[in-house]
């Protein structure tokens, strides 16, 4: 029972780590708790992917054990086999949900993959769609669905130069309910090199100990606790909601997925004035994952960023500024400046006081 945050740098064995190379384990040990615990497990290595292109509508194929499930994304603005570009992968629901940050991509050079999640794993309709089709005995929740997804999308890319897609230089994004698949799939695919989970909310980058902590002092439900995210969408698996009420006992938590991406490039962008977001769960776990970024020397790969006063998934002009920072370096090769946590623009004051919340130092890992 732990009432701060976990350690990111103590392995199971209670070793803490100093170097990068058992970070590289750690991850591995962090990754497989998240499965255990709150994902399912990630397939991985089915026996065969095949990606056909057809216009703009990309059909990955995908055989295993006998099984076998297609699903289609469309790539727009593709370059050649010859000059292929980076892309930014937009999931999407069909009704632009997401979508906010994958069409503002405008003015950059780089192709635009709409990742439509339904076809993998619909929320409303439980063990349906291509992800069960290849994989029936699976448990995992639809956001780990969705994640396999673009990982079998990305090992179809990986293969078929012809899409066009320089597959060294992907981001990915998702709003809402997709900001917390973003994450995921970031986490648990290291070729992903950026990822942007955007107002991901409980279950995405969002303590759940601190949300548990608002809760109780509001007396209400006031940020979506545990038990609702457990249960909405058939996101998780169905044994996780056993830990509402009692988030303390968690191995971990939210810092620690989003910690998963580092070194590689990370840009959260939430939004301080929706309740049930979680502000100060949100921006917590902001700070709290720079620790992260900062003990592999990556200070430099992440950036928080929090504003209130505009819509659910409308992307403020400040915010967009630092999308196109971040893609322009970290997909385009260019020189700009990244690496910050700012949230000027919030609606209320925050002061994340750190000995609150994190009883472990940072190690500087060599």
């Amino acid at each position: 029972n732990n009432s701060k945050l976990p350690d990111p740098f103590k392995t199971l064995s209670g070793k803490r780590i100093s170097t990068k190379a058992e970070w590289t384990c750690r991850r591995e040990e962090i990754a497989a708790t998240f499965e255990k615990i709150m994902f399912g497990e990630k397939p991985r290595n089915p026996d065969k992917v095949e990606g056909r292109k057809s216009g703009n509508k990309y059909t990955v194929t995908v055989t295993n054990k006998g099984s076998t499930a297609s699903f289609d994304v469309t790539i727009s603005n593709a370059g050649t086999a010859a000059k292929p570009k980076p892309a930014i992968i937009g999931l999407d629901q069909g009704f632009g949900m997401g979508g906010s940050l994958g069409a503002s991509t405008n003015g950059l050079d780089v192709a635009s993959i709409t990742f439509n999640t339904n076809n993998l794993a619909p929320e409303n309709n439980p063990r349906s769609g291509a992800f069960f089709k290849a994989n029936p005995s699976s448990n995992a929740g639809t956001i780990m669905a969705w994640a396999w997804g673009v990982s079998r999308l990305i090992d179809a890319l990986e293969k078929d130069s012809s899409a066009g897609i320089d597959v060294k230089h992907l981001a990915v994004t998702g709003c809402s309910r997709l900001g917390k698949a973003a994450l995921a799939i970031g986490a648990f695919d290291e070729r992903i090199a950026l990822t942007i989970p955007q107002e991901s909310g409980s279950g995405g980058a969002s303590l759940w100990r601190v949300g548990a902590q608002v809760n109780r002092q509001k007396g209400k439900q006031f940020v979506q606790g545990l038990g609702s995210a457990a249960t909405e969408g058939n996101w998780m698996i169905s044994s996780f909601r056993n830990y509402d009420g009692r988030e303390t006992t968690l191995p971990f938590d939210q810092h620690m997925l989003t910690g998963m991406v580092a070194p590689r490039a990370l840009l959260i962008i939430d939004n301080a004035g929706q309740e049930w977001l979680g502000e100060v769960p949100s921006n917590y776990c902001g700070q709290a994952t720079k620790e992260i970024f900062d003990a592999l020397g990556a200070t430099d790969k992440y950036t928080y960023t929090q504003e209130g006063g505009h819509m659910h998934c409308s992307l403020p002009n400040g915010q967009f500024d630092e999308v196109k920072d971040f893609v322009n370096k970290f997909l385009l090769g260019k020189d700009t400046k990244t690496g910050k946590i700012d949230y000027t623009k919030n609606t209320q004051p925050i002061n994340f006081s750190k000995s609150e919340w994190i009883d472990w130092t940072t190690p500087r890992l060599s």
